[in-house]
């Protein structure tokens, strides 16, 4: 939804925090929804043009996570991450499953502590090879030995 409202943004209306709100609540349809997008028009109908702000649409966003997110969703990403490992030669999956799980987890990538997760997570052959002088410092140096270990066991 908010790509589509970025998307026309230039469009007359669309710029409105009311009418997005509006637009999306329109849009949410079932019977665990209908209850809450009632209250979120009344609450709209109480409101004065000039209280029309970007506060109403931040509100609404804040008021949907804590409605409809699962609050458990950035533990359940640290724990997935903690039990993340590489199969090899799965390399392009392990990185894309670890960077999607930091950020789910809020954590930062390319933080030391993320990037020794990382190499937790790598089979031990690739870990030598990673860890071997010139040791790699930030993630970009350590994702790139990592690729060219595995390039090298591929080849062998």
């Amino acid at each position: 939804m908010e790509e589509y409202l970025l998307l026309n943004d230039n469009v007359p209306g669309f710029n409105s925090p009311k009418k997005k709100v509006m637009l999306t609540t329109t849009l949410m349809q079932g019977p665990e929804v209908v209850e809450w997008t009632r209250g979120i028009r009344a609450w709209l109908l109480q409101l004065t043009p000039a209280q029309n702000t970007k506060d109403i649409w931040t509100e609404f966003l804040t008021e949907f996570d804590e409605r409809f997110q699962d609050s458990q969703r950035h533990q359940k990403a640290r724990d997935k991450l903690n039990s993340l490992h590489m199969k090899f030669p799965e390399v392009d999956a392990y990185v894309s499953d670890f960077e999607q799980l930091v950020r789910k987890a809020l954590y930062t990538l390319g933080s030391p502590k993320m990037n020794q997760h990382f190499i937790a997570g790598l089979p031990m052959n690739i870990t030598k090879d990673v860890l071997k002088d010139p040791k790699p410092i930030t993630y970009p140096e350590i994702l790139q030995k990592t690729l060219a270990s595995i390039r090298s066991k591929q080849t062998i």
